[in-house]
C-alpha cells in the first residue's frame, strides 16, 4: 500500500500524526478514535516515506492479542516485510534481549518466568520460617511491596528486605525471573553495558508505543534510553484509560515523556467511530473532573451511530440474573445479535462465576475471562507443573503443588502432616512415607506411580519432540487423562492402512473424494486442520494434478483406473462395528498421527539385581544380570554372582535361593562394577520398579565407588505397565502370567531380565496399539458430524466416536459446525437444536461445554510452535510465553458471550454490554476507600482511577449499555454507586418488578 492509499482512510488529525516529521510525538487517542489504524499507518509511513528498514522498526504494546492484530493488519499492506518488524509486548521484547545476552545479564541460558501462583507459594514458604498464621494475606502484601521496590524504587522495611534477599536467591537457584525482573534486569543490562544499549539504539531507528499510559517507571526508562538519541518515537496514549496504577503503571509518565522529549502539545484524536453519542457523552462526564493532560478535551461521536444507556434496579441477585438471561436471549434470538458481540462486565471475578453457572444451566455459550484462564485451569495447570518439574526436578515448591493436584487433597494432607512431623523436605517425605507399613497398598501404588512417571519423563525428555513430551505427560497423569477413546479402546477393532503420509515430505498431497458434498466438506475440513494446505478435492478434472507420491482417500467408489498415486479405499473398510465412512477416515488418520514412542526403545539394556534384603538403602548385591536389546532382540548378555560381604536375610534367600556359601568365591562389587559399566556403556537402562529399588541401589553403589551416580538415562517399566493396566497387579510374575511368558528360574537375575525384556516389548506393542486407537480425540467432532449426516451413530465404534465428539461439536469451540452451517446455508438454530435433541436421547447426561478439552487443545496447539527447538529450550521458552500471556490473550474467536472484569475488557469492543455491580464498594471498589492498605495513593487518586475504569467499561459498547444495581447482594444491603448519581440525568432509570 502506498502512502497516499493509507492517508485516504484517515481524518485530518490522524493524517497529521501519521505524516509528522521524524521527531517525538504524543497522540492522545480516546476509545474508538482509530488509534490502532493511526499507529499502523505511521509504521507504514515510516517504512515507505522515511525509508526506514522494516527490521529497524520496534512496536510495543501490552497484550499479545493487540500485537497479533497489528501484525495481521500490517501484513495486508507490507506483506512479508511484516515478519522483519518487532511487534510485541514490553515483556517479550525484554525477554528476547535477556536471552541473547544471558551470560552478561548473569542468567541461565534456559531461564524462565515464574507466575504469580509460584511467587505466592514461595513467599508463604519463606514466611513459614518466621510465622504460622495468615500467611496468604501477608504474602500478598509482601509481593506488592516487592513490586513497589522493583518498579518504583520504594525502600523495603528490614524484614521485607531480608525476605527479598531470600526470595531472589531462590529464583536464582532455580533459574527463574519474576515478571518485574524481566524489566529491571533489562534496564540494568542497558545501564551497565552502554555498548549493548548503543546496539539497540542503532537497531531500532523507529519506535512506536501503544497504551503508553500503562507503562511503569522501568518500562519508561527503557524506552527513554532507546529513543533519547535518535528521537524518532511515536507514542499513543489515553490518560482517561489509565487504570493500572495499582500494579505499577504510572500515568505521570505521559507528562514525563512530554518534558523529556520537549513536546509542547499532543495531537488529539477526538472523533469516536465506535460508540453512539449518548454512550460517549455519559462516559466523558464521569472523567471530566479527574486529573487529565487536557482537562477540556472532548470526543465526539458520528451522528449516524445511535445508542442508549439505562440502569436497572433489582431486589436481589436472582432477579438480576433472570433479567440478564432474558435480555441476552432476546438480543440473540430476536435481534439476531451474535453472542460474540455481547459482553457482561463486572468489577470482580465472583460476578462472572455466578453468571457462568447460570449460562451452563441455560445453555448459553460463553467464555469466562478470569485471571490467566489457560494457565490457571486445573488440567492445563498440571501440564505446566510437569513441564516446570521436568525443567528443574529439584524445585520442591513445584513438586508440592503437583503432588497436591495429582494425589488429591486427602492423601496430600496425610503426606504433608508426615513431612511436618518428621521435619523432612517434601521430596524426602514422599520417599519415606511410601514405605511405612500402615500405608495402604492403593496409596503406595498411587505415590510410586506418581514419582515414577515424573522420573521417566525427566529421564526421557530429550528423546521426545516437545509436543510429544506433552502428550506423554497427559498419558501418565491421573488427573488430566480422561480419554473416551482409551476408556473404550478394547471395543475398537484393529485398522490397517495401506497408505502413509510422510510428515517431512511437504510436497506430498492428500486427495479426498466422496459423492456426498456435505460429507466431503466435513472430511476435507478435518484433514486440513490436521495436515494443512496439502489437502485437495479429487475429481476427474483434478486427476492430471495428482503425483505418484500423493495419497488418494476414497470415501466412496471413484470410477477411474488412472489414479497415479496409491489410493486408500476407505469405503471397503466399513464393517458391522464401524459403519460410518467418517469413522473409517478417522481410523486412517489415527495411524498417521499416533505417537511413535516405541522408536525411543530401539536400543536399551534391561538389568536386574538379587540382593541381601528388601532395603534399597542398606542391602548388598548378590547377583547382577543384564541383556542388551537392539531392535527388540537380545544382542548380548551379562551375568555374575557377587560377594556382598554381608549376611543374606533368610527372607531374601528364600526368594532367590542364593546362599552365602554360593558366594564365597564370587568377586565383590568393586571388581564387578567396572565390567557392568563397560557392558551398559551409555545405553538407556530399563528396570521394573527401578525408581524404588534397582536404580536406588545402583545410584548408591556408583556414589560409593565413583563419587557420582550413573549418567545413563533410566526408565521404569512398572510405570508403563500401570498406565496400561491400572488397578491390576503389575509385578513381573503377574505380567508374565498375563502374557503367557515362561520366566525360567524366576528370581534369578538373568532369567528375570530375559523375561522382563519379553514383557517390556509386549508392553511397548500394546502401548503402540493403544496410541493408534486413542490418537486424535480432539478431531472426533468431525467424525460425529459426518456420522450424523450419514445417520450412522449406532454401530459400536461409531457410537464411541459420537460420545467422544458430541460435546466438542456443540461447544462454542467447535471447529466445524459454523463452517458447515455457513457453507450449506443452513439455519443455525435448527441445526443445533436437532443435534442437541438427538444427543439428549442418546446420551442424556452429556456435558454441553468442553472447556477443559478446549484448554488442553490450545496448549497442544501452542506446543507445536515450539516443536523445532531442543526440548530444554522449548520448555523454557514455552513456560515463559505462557507466563507472559494476559487475560485477553486467552480469548478465542468463538460465538460466545464474553464474561469479563472491567480491567480485562480494556481494548475490546462489543455491540451491547451489561455492566453488573453498580453498587458502592463494588464500583468504586471497597479498596479505593482504604487508607491503611499497601496502596499508599490518596483516596482521591484511587477514586479517580475507579472512574476511569468505569469509563473504560462504558466505552466498550457501540449501541447499548445496561447497568445493573442490586439492593441485596452477597447477603447484605447495598447502596447504589456514587458514580451512578453523577450520571443519573443522562440515562434511563428502571425498576425491575
Amino acid at each position: 500500500m502506498h502512502n497516499l492509499d493509507i492517508l485516504d482512510h484517515l481524518n485530518e488529525n490522524q493524517k497529521y500524526a501519521v505524516t509528522y516529521p521524524r521527531k517525538p510525538l504524543l497522540v492522545l487517542a480516546g476509545p474508538g478514535t482509530g488509534k490502532t489504524r493511526t499507529l499502523i499507518s505511521r509504521i507504514i509511513y515510516n517504512i515507505n516515506h522515511f525509508k526506514i528498514a522494516p527490521d529497524q522498526v520496534l512496536a510495543l504494546t501490552f497484550s499479545n492479542k493487540a500485537a497479533n492484530e497489528m501484525k495481521f493488519r500490517l501484513e495486508q499492506s507490507l506483506g512479508d516485510k511484516t515478519k522483519k518488524l518487532f511487534i510485541g509486548t514490553f515483556h517479550s521484547f525484554c525477554t528476547k534481549i535477556l536471552r541473547k545476552y544471558y551470560e552478561i545479564a548473569e542468567l541461565d541460558k534456559f531461564f524462565t518466568v515464574c507466575d504469580e501462583n509460584y511467587q505466592q507459594r514461595l513467599i508463604e514458604s519463606l514466611l513459614s520460617a518466621y510465622m504460622h498464621s495468615d500467611l496468604s494475606k501477608k504474602a500478598k502484601g509482601i509481593l506488592l511491596a516487592f513490586s513497589n521496590y522493583q518498579l518504583k524504587n520504594k525502600s523495603l522495611p528490614p524484614f521485607s528486605a531480608k525476605l527479598y534477599d531470600e526470595y531472589s536467591a531462590h529464583l536464582t537457584k532455580y533459574k527463574l525471573l519474576d515478571f518485574n525482573q524481566i524489566l529491571t534486569r533489562t534496564a540494568r543490562l542497558f545501564r551497565e553495558n552502554p555498548d549493548i544499549l548503543d546496539q539497540y539504539r542503532f537497531l531500532y531507528q523507529s519506535i512506536h508505543v501503544d497504551e503508553f499510559q500503562d507503562t511503569d517507571p522501568v518500562q519508561y526508562q527503557i524506552l527513554h534510553d532507546l529513543a533519547i538519541k535518535h528521537r524518532n518515537i511515536f507514542v499513543v496514549a489515553d490518560d482517561d484509560q489509565s487504570i493500572y496504577a495499582w500494579r505499577g503503571a504510572n500515568p505521570d509518565n505521559i507528562r514525563q515523556y512530554m518534558e523529556d522529549f520537549y513536546i509542547e502539545r499532543p495531537v488529539f484524536l477526538n472523533v469516536n467511530y465506535r460508540s453512539g453519542a449518548v454512550i460517549m457523552n455519559t462516559a466523558q462526564s464521569i472523567v471530566e473532573n479527574t486529573d487529565r493532560i487536557e482537562p477540556n478535551k472532548e470526543i465526539t461521536s458520528l451522528e449516524s451511530i445511535s445508542s442508549n444507556i439505562s440502569a436497572l434496579f433489582f431486589k436481589d441477585e436472582s432477579q438480576e440474573l433472570k433479567y440478564i438471561f432474558d435480555k441476552i436471549t432476546n438480543w440473540n434470538k430476536n435481534l439476531k445479535i451474535p453472542y460474540s458481540n455481547i459482553a457482561v462486565l463486572y468489577p470482580r471475578h465472583i460476578f462472572g462465576e455466578k453468571l457462568s453457572e447460570l449460562f451452563i444451566k441455560k445453555r448459553i455459550p460463553y467464555q469466562l475471562v478470569q485471571g490467566k484462564n489457560l494457565i490457571e485451569n486445573p488440567l492445563t495447570r498440571l501440564i505446566i507443573l510437569y513441564l516446570k518439574l521436568i525443567r528443574e526436578p529439584a524445585d520442591s515448591l513445584i513438586l508440592e503443588e503437583l503432588a497436591e493436584l495429582e494425589l488429591g487433597q486427602h492423601d496430600f494432607k496425610q503426606l504433608y502432616s508426615f513431612m511436618k512431623a518428621q521435619n523432612l523436605t517434601f521430596r524426602a517425605a514422599l520417599q519415606q512415607f511410601n514405605v511405612r507399613p500402615e500405608i495402604s497398598y492403593k496409596l503406595k501404588n498411587k505415590i510410586s506411580t506418581f514419582i515414577g512417571h515424573i522420573a521417566n519423563l525427566v529421564n526421557l525428555k530429550n528423546f521426545f519432540s516437545f509436543d510429544s513430551l506433552i502428550n506423554e505427560i497427559i498419558k501418565g497423569s491421573r488427573e488430566i487423562h480422561h480419554s473416551q477413546l482409551e476408556r473404550h479402546s478394547t471395543k475398537l477393532s484393529e485398522f490397517k492402512a495401506y497408505t502413509q503420509i510422510n510428515p517431512s515430505n511437504i510436497g506430498q498431497r492428500i486427495w479426498i473424494f466422496h459423492e456426498n458434498d456435505k460429507l466431503l466438506f466435513v472430511a476435507k475440513h478435518m484433514l486440513e486442520v490436521i495436515f494443512g494446505k496439502r489437502v485437495h478435492y479429487l475429481s476427474h478434472e483434478s486427476m492430471e494434478q495428482v503425483n505418484k507420491d500423493d495419497v488418494a482417500l476414497l470415501m466412496s467408489p471413484f470410477i477411474s483406473s488412472n489414479i497415479l498415486c496409491p489410493a486408500e479405499a476407505l469405503y471397503g473398510q466399513v464393517s458391522p462395528v464401524r459403519k460410518g465412512i467418517m469413522s473409517n477416515l478417522f481410523r486412517w488418520v489415527q495411524l498417521q498421527i499416533k505417537s511413535n514412542s516405541k522408536a525411543i526403545f530401539n536400543k536399551y539394556v534391561v538389568f536386574d539385581l538379587e540382593t541381601t534384603s528388601k532395603d534399597p538403602e542398606q542391602c548388598g548385591i548378590v547377583e547382577l544380570a543384564a541383556v542388551k536389546i537392539v531392535n527388540g532382540k537380545i544382542a548380548d548378555e551379562f551375568q555374575t554372582l557377587i560377594n556382598p560381604e554381608m549376611p543374606i536375610d533368610p527372607e531374601a534367600q528364600a526368594v532367590h535361593q542364593i546362599s552365602e556359601k554360593d558366594l564365597r568365591n564370587a568377586p565383590n562389587i568393586k571388581a564387578v562394577w567396572p565390567k557392568f559399566k563397560e557392558f551398559i556403556k551409555n545405553e538407556l537402562l530399563i528396570a521394573h520398579n527401578g525408581f524404588y529399588f534397582d536404580f536406588k541401589i545402583t545410584d548408591r553403589v556408583a556414589k560409593e565407588l565413583d563419587k557420582s551416580r550413573l549418567k545413563n538415562i533410566r526408565y521404569d517399566s512398572l510405570i508403563l505397565a500401570r498406565n496400561i493396566f491400572p488397578n491390576q497387579q503389575n509385578s513381573i510374575d503377574a505380567l508374565a502370567e498375563r502374557f503367557k511368558i515362561d520366566t525360567g528360574s524366576r528370581h534369578r537375575a538373568l532369567d528375570d531380565v530375559k523375561a522382563l525384556h519379553l514383557i517390556f516389548e509386549r508392553l511397548l506393542n500394546i502401548n503402540d496399539l493403544w496410541d493408534s486407537k486413542s490418537a486424535g480425540e480432539e478431531f472426533t467432532e468431525f467424525v460425529c458430524l459426518g456420522n450424523i449426516i450419514e445417520n450412522e451413530i449406532t454401530a459400536v465404534e461409531d457410537k464411541i466416536f459420537y460420545m467422544a465428539g458430541i460435546s466438542k461439536l456443540l461447544s462454542p469451540y467447535s471447529k466445524i459446525l459454523s463452517p458447515y452451517i455457513k457453507k450449506f446455508g443452513l439455519d443455525r438454530e435448527n441445526v443445533t437444536d436437532s443435534i442437541n435433541n438427538q444427543a439428549k436421547r442418546i446420551l442424556p447426561s452429556f456435558n454441553l461445554y468442553a472447556n477443559n478439552e478446549a484448554y488442553l487443545k490450545r496448549i497442544l496447539d501452542m506446543a507445536v510452535e515450539f516443536k523445532p527447538l531442543p526440548v530444554d529450550q522449548a520448555i523454557a521458552e514455552f513456560l515463559t510465553y505462557l507466563s507472559l500471556l494476559n487475560p485477553q490473550d486467552h480469548m478465542s474467536a468463538i460465538d460466545a458471550v464474553s464474561l469479563l472484569t472491567l480491567h480485562s475488557a480494556k481494548g475490546l469492543e462489543f455491540d451491547r454490554t451489561i455492566i453488573m455491580g453498580m453498587e458502592d464498594e463494588n464500583i468504586p471498589s471497597y479498596f479505593s476507600y482504604q487508607t491503611n492498605d499497601d496502596d499508599d495513593r490518596p483516596v482521591s487518586k484511587k477514586i479517580e482511577e475507579q472512574k476511569r475504569l468505569l469509563y473504560v467499561g462504558i466505552t466498550r459498547a457501540k449501541e447499548e449499555v445496561i447497568f445493573t444495581v442490586v439492593k441485596n447482594r452477597f447477603g447484605r444491603k447495598q447502596k447504589s454507586s456514587p458514580f451512578l448519581e453523577e450520571i443519573k440525568d443522562k440515562i434511563k432509570l428502571n425498576y425491575y418488578h
